[in-house]
């Protein structure tokens, strides 16, 4: 996928939320999990789906509306124009401000019709670096869409899993819950030192 060279490039420092936040949180943690992991098109159908049975989840639909352009943007870099002008089309419905989806929609119409130098889409209108920064700041940020679940650790040298379960959670066997919520570590006991780890929230 273009856009995995983002998807662990993050610095948040997320503080514990209200409770009423950490059941939204909880709500939507299976399709941030799905984002976190690349996979863009089952973040779209888990969001499409949360928004789907609560309509007035806006943050649902933020992180929804920025997942389409995500989308929309790797389909038309990878010639799918159709797939990529129908998932602009509903991001822009949910983004009105957005003037410039529609403009990249046309250009991907143009592209696909009569291609030409003139009309091409150039590499910097699909960069997808602003919406992905926006999913995080739902998922980690402190900012109005973010509603907190996870603390980032940063790992220091020689450090193991069970003592980050010690330091957070006052129990080592808990170092599995850590490990299942970073699938892209394939052995715990072995962390490199600066790797980021996400640390539930209980």
């Amino acid at each position: 996928m273009a856009g995995n060279k983002y998807l662990f490039i993050f610095s948040a420092a997320v503080a514990l939320a209200a409770a009423p936040a950490a059941a939204q949180q909880d709500a939507l943690e299976p399709g941030a999990r799905l984002f976190l992991r690349g996979n863009v098109d089952g973040a779209v159908n888990f969001f499409t789906d949360a928004l789907r049975e609560n309509p007035l989840d806006a943050r649902a639909k933020d992180m929804l509306a920025n997942c389409l352009v995500i989308k929309a943007k790797e389909d038309i870099g990878a010639k799918k124009y159709a797939q990529g002008r129908a998932a602009l089309e509903k991001a822009a419905g949910m983004l009105p401000g957005r003037r410039d989806l529609r403009m990249l929609g046309l250009l991907a119409e143009l592209e696909e019709n009569a291609p030409s130098p003139e009309v091409a889409v150039s590499s910097a209108a699909l960069d997808a670096s602003a919406e992905l920064n926006a999913v995080f700041e739902c998922i980690f940020g402190g900012e109005k869409c973010a509603k907190n679940k996870y603390l980032v650790h940063v790992v220091a040298e020689g450090e193991t899993m069970a003592e980050i379960a010690i330091k957070y959670y006052n129990d080592l066997k808990l170092w599995e819950e850590i490990w299942a919520a970073n699938p892209r570590i394939s052995n715990p006991h072995r962390l490199e030192k600066g790797t980021r780890l996400l640390i539930p929230l209980k």
